[in-house]
């Protein structure tokens, strides 16, 4: 697995680089038109391990990689797993990016009267709301790369992107959208999810629920590894 990491590493290391402008650029244009809110976290983890997804992907299609890890001493079992805590590592890592982004955009507006001025949200820090941003973007980040990988890993770069992307839709429709749909009118939400609400947003359980939201993407990952791992220990090279 380790062993794997590092290819993987190498692999998008050049890469890297042009992946950490765009994001700063991206996150930086949206911090001076929205201000100090957390809502931008989510996407730089999201956004992260799509990118580096696909371009793994790419190169294993462009240099037969796939073939060539078999004829090194590589198990398929430490091939998924390494591509799986590699992207996981992604992640994580697109989300601290997020959250370091966050915290200078909030010191800015605290510090910098003309360009709170600006702003769309010129507020202070939101400890609720930095939580869940976090986990919103480990879960948008786990349940992504827990649909593209074992696409890419079966049908490559030429069909993987179609039926990942159909499948990141779907779940975003019955699932994800919902969710956010309810954080965003708790008012309008039924009945039966009235008291997860109140307890998301309340000061005293607000943790637990967002550990309990990274928890359960980080359970819909592993399932993920786990079907993918046993998928590709049948494939026919």
């Amino acid at each position: 697995m380790k062993a794997m990491f590092l290819m993987d590493f190498v692999t998008v290391k050049k890469l890297l680089r042009r992946y950490l402008l765009l994001l700063l650029g991206m996150g930086g244009l949206a911090a001076l038109m929205v201000g100090s809110h957390p809502g931008i976290i989510p996407y730089f983890g999201e956004l992260s391990v799509i990118s580096v997804a696909q371009a793994l992907a790419f190169y294993d299609d462009r240099r037969d990689w796939s073939r060539f890890r078999l004829t090194m001493p590589l198990t398929r079992t430490g091939v998924v797993l390494g591509r799986y805590a590699f992207l996981a590592a992604v992640a994580v890592a697109g989300t601290l990016m997020g959250v370091a982004l966050y915290l200078v955009v909030t010191l800015a507006v605290q510090e910098v009267p003309a360009y709170a001025a600006l702003t769309l949200r010129p507020g202070g820090f939101d400890a609720i709301g930095l939580a869940w941003s976090v986990a919103v973007s480990f879960a948008l980040a786990f349940v992504v790369g827990g649909i593209m990988l074992p696409t890419f890993f079966s049908f490559g770069m030429g069909n993987g992107p179609r039926y990942a992307m159909a499948l990141v839709m779907m779940v975003s429709v019955l699932g994800i959208n919902p969710i956010v749909n309810v954080c965003v009118k708790p008012e309008a939400a039924p009945a039966a999810l009235g008291g997860l609400v109140s307890i998301a947003t309340s000061p005293e359980t607000f943790l637990v629920a967002a550990g309990a939201l990274t928890a359960a993407a980080f359970a819909l990952y592993a399932a993920s590894c786990a079907a993918c791992l046993a998928a590709y220990r049948r494939r026919d090279f």
